[in-house]
């Protein structure tokens, strides 16, 4: 059988990487039979409820959990099986992270293992792993891994997780469409495999993208990730083959869609357009004097995931732009660039850095949205954790205002000191590592 894009353990990781297997089956960790009686809390009950009400009104909120997760575990709650399970094991290590507490985290890494012997017992049941509760129980793993992830190291776990999701998919076949949950389930998963390619640089799995155009009218059309997804799958591509060939085509390619993504955005449904106010007051947590005020976070969310995109264009754009501005004639005549000539790549180079500009600026704008209103001090929602990325573009990009990178570096500190998130600002963190976020 085939073997999944399993990561190989490394002694960085303190918890088990899971080794999927195309039909469901996965092997157990080292000392598997010993977790199945060690007890699931350590700590008082009282923490854990806290930490799953914490987990579930806080930090889900503008994510996809948000749609299903909840009542998943209201009418699981009192089994254990392996959605109960993860979701209690990465509720406590969030709240760990939020109370800044070792000993919860611990514990939530001992669950976190007790979930994943569950969980691989579920997929090697031919029933057990076609539940959504199953499919669930991975996605939750995978999220895990992102909440205990330090940075400086490749997320090998949550890739392997990500992947294992992937084989679920394909074993779940057409049937998983037939409830809105299941569909979010897809949805979702299908965002994740996406997200792990583009950090990596590499293509989509050629498989996933057939069975992904072969289910494709099957997905709710409303739904703005679904809408999104054959965008996301070119940026995949365009990012794939910019290490391969980054020719006058690909540039011609890049700049196309990031027009069109642009443009995208104004199509959106009224329910998540955001209003902009100008001239601020200083209390607003606003570093420019405009800010954008979303219908919610999920709107929020999905506006910066559009901006993402673009940065991820522009900066391929400039880059090669950069490289090519400098050529005379002669030298177009004997490359695989020699359909744009200086000109033109002076006027990418200045689209690029226009457009950094103003994306930036609109990420900026954003970030008010992610803080709570209180009167005495400005915090961050969980959710603002998805602004890490963005913002670490911005700190970085080397055209990019200096105003705008200073704004950005500034918020990264206050993210990773309201959210515990010390690697949003490692010294060593570089957004560009296709190992990284």
């Amino acid at each position: 059988m085939t073997k999944a894009h399993a990561a190989p353990r490394t002694k960085k990781s303190r918890s088990s990487t899971p080794e999927y297997r195309a039909d469901g089956a996965k092997h157990e960790p080292k000392g598997a039979c010993k977790l199945r009686n060690l007890p699931i809390h350590s700590i008082p009950q009282a923490v854990c409820d806290a930490a799953v009400a914490y987990f579930m009104t806080s930090y889900i909120v503008a994510t996809p959990f948000e749609a299903y997760l909840p009542g998943f575990f209201i009418s699981e709650c009192f089994h254990d099986n392996p959605c109960t399970l993860a979701v209690s094991a990465t509720a406590l290590a969030t709240f760990a992270r939020r109370v800044r507490c070792d000993t919860y985290l611990e514990t939530a890494r001992r669950n976190y293992s007790l979930a994943l012997v569950r969980t691989n017992e579920a997929l090697a049941d031919p029933s057990a792993s076609l539940l959504d509760s199953t499919l669930a129980a991975v996605l939750l793993l995978g999220l895990f891994e992102a909440v205990v992830f330090q940075g400086g190291q490749a997320p090998t776990n949550w890739t392997a997780h990500t992947f294992g999701a992937m084989q679920l998919l394909r074993l779940r076949g057409k049937g998983q469409f037939k409830s809105p949950v299941s569909q979010k389930l897809y949805a979702q998963a299908s965002n994740n495999i996406k997200t792990s390619c583009i950090q990596k640089s590499v293509p989509l799995p050629a498989d996933f993208v057939a069975f992904n155009k072969e289910v494709g009218g099957l997905l709710d059309p409303a739904d703005p990730a679904i809408q999104l997804a054959p965008v996301v799958d070119r940026v995949a591509h365009i990012k794939a083959q910019s290490l391969v060939k980054a020719d006058a085509k690909l540039v011609r390619e890049a700049w196309l869609l990031d027009c069109e993504i642009a443009d995208f955005g104004r199509k959106l449904s009224a329910k998540m357009q955001y209003t902009t106010h100008e001239d601020l007051p200083p209390i607003t947590g606003a570093w420019l004097d405009f800010a954008h005020e979303y219908p919610n976070l999920r709107a929020a969310k999905v506006w910066n995931a559009l901006r993402l995109l673009r940065q991820f264009l522009v900066s391929f754009i400039s880059n090669v732009a950069s490289e090519e501005v400098d050529r005379d004639e002669a030298s177009f005549a004997s490359t695989n660039l020699a359909s744009l000539d200086n000109t033109s790549w002076k006027a990418l180079s200045r689209y690029a850095m226009d457009n950094m500009d103003d994306i930036s600026a609109q990420i900026l704008a954003s970030v008010p949205s992610f803080l709570e209103s209180c009167p005495t001090e400005r915090r961050f929602f969980p959710a603002a954790r998805s602004l890490v990325w963005p913002l670490s573009i911005i700190e970085t990009s080397s055209i990019c205002s200096e105003p705008y990178r200073v704004m950005a570096a500034a918020y990264l500190q206050e993210l990773a000191r309201d959210l515990n998130m010390p690697q949003a600002v490692r010294p060593d963190r570089d957004p560009g590592c296709e190992d990284d976020w």
